[in-house]
């Protein structure tokens, strides 16, 4: 609540519990422009972990979006990822 222009965040779940409140499923563009940042400026960071598949999938997501690699974090262990963009 202290600085809400400052972070957002937004959680998704496969499969969550009773009474789950934000997403389900998987993050879609539109997702990303209604809850997250949109469109991306040089000041922006997005930070995702999840299983490495889900941040392949962000991390494309996020480049037709107009992010570049450097505005980007992800927990994967393989930075090779982003050579397949």
């Amino acid at each position: 609540d202290t600085f809400p222009l400052h972070f957002r965040f937004y959680v998704v779940l496969n499969r969550p519990p009773t009474g789950w409140y934000q997403g389900v499923g998987f993050i879609e563009p539109m997702d990303i422009r209604k809850r997250l940042v949109y469109p991306p400026t040089d000041e922006d960071m997005v930070v995702m972990c999840g299983p490495p598949v889900f941040e392949m999938a962000m991390r494309k997501t996020l480049f037709h979006l107009g992010f570049n690699s450097s505005q980007w974090f992800s927990f994967a262990a393989d930075d090779n990822i982003s050579a397949h963009l």
